[in-house]
């Protein structure tokens, strides 16, 4: 054998004889990174659950069944969701519904739907404006995201912008 080829499997060896690095499971990776925003998820026959809620500082909003308020933007068209990047959905998930499925006492029904998305799935809207939650609201009832950028706004239950 070579002189080079003995250094070469030397030198390898010593490199290549390391313990292998630890890797973590997809849970764990999961755990360590913290919660990721996207769409809220659905599961086959989920029904979308939106309730009415008084916010000190809007009024009436409508919020998802865990009291998250629900927002629109004025930059979509009608059933016409814009929010559709990664970079705007991590920030404001959208609202989904299996097969338009919606529950929602103290909201008139004609002002409930769904528009589809277009990665298949179906968006809840009210009076025509897709929903979403914003990411920044940190509990139920925090409304944070009315206002943001001059466009983002709690929605009412007759699906306008929140007011006081």
């Amino acid at each position: 054998m070579s002189r080079f080829a003995v250094l070469a499997l030397l030198v390898c060896l010593g490199a290549c004889s390391s313990p292998p690095e630890e890797t973590a499971s997809p849970a764990e990776l999961e755990a360590a990174a913290g919660p990721v925003a996207g769409p809220t998820r659905i599961l086959p026959g989920d029904i979308a659950k939106l309730q009415v809620e008084e916010s000190p500082a809007v009024g009436a909003v409508v919020a998802d069944r865990e009291h998250y308020t629900l927002y629109f933007t004025t930059q979509d068209g009608p059933s016409k969701p814009t929010c559709l990047e990664p970079e705007c959905t991590l920030v404001w998930p959208p609202l989904l519904a299996k097969g338009g499925q919606i529950e929602a006492p103290g909201i008139d029904p004609a002002l409930l739907g769904t528009t589809k998305r277009p990665d298949g799935l179906e968006q809840v809207t009210i009076a025509g404006k897709p929903v979403h939650r914003y990411v920044d609201d940190e509990q139920a009832g925090d409304t944070t995201g009315h206002g943001v950028d001059d466009k983002w706004f709690a929605i009412s239950p007759t699906g306008a912008k929140a007011t006081r």
